[in-house]
């Protein structure tokens, strides 16, 4: 989305900026703190992500010094805490 509400043709339709959209996801998840560096990562697609799939996918991508961890926090939400600060970087 652009930000901008988009002109709807029917009345009974919600529009959500897209960071609203991302407040509520949280809000209903299961995110906890850490004490460890971490990224929350929303995965854009209607069926559930498989979290054995993305950490696949990560690490054939990322070349991480340490190990990281991937938890899920919610429908295809999920929370990705590294061993070391770079790593995040």
């Amino acid at each position: 989305m652009s930000g901008d509400f988009e002109t709807m043709e029917d009345q009974n339709e919600i529009a959500l900026l897209e960071e609203e959209l991302i407040q509520l996801m949280v809000k209903s998840s299961l995110v906890v703190p850490s004490e460890n560096p971490t990224l929350l990562c929303s995965v854009w697609t209607r069926k559930m992500y498989n979290p054995d799939s993305l950490r696949a996918q990560l690490k054939s991508i990322w070349k991480t010094k340490k190990k990281f961890e991937i938890l899920v926090a919610g429908q295809n939400l999920f929370t990705i805490s590294f061993e070391d600060e770079e790593d995040l970087e």
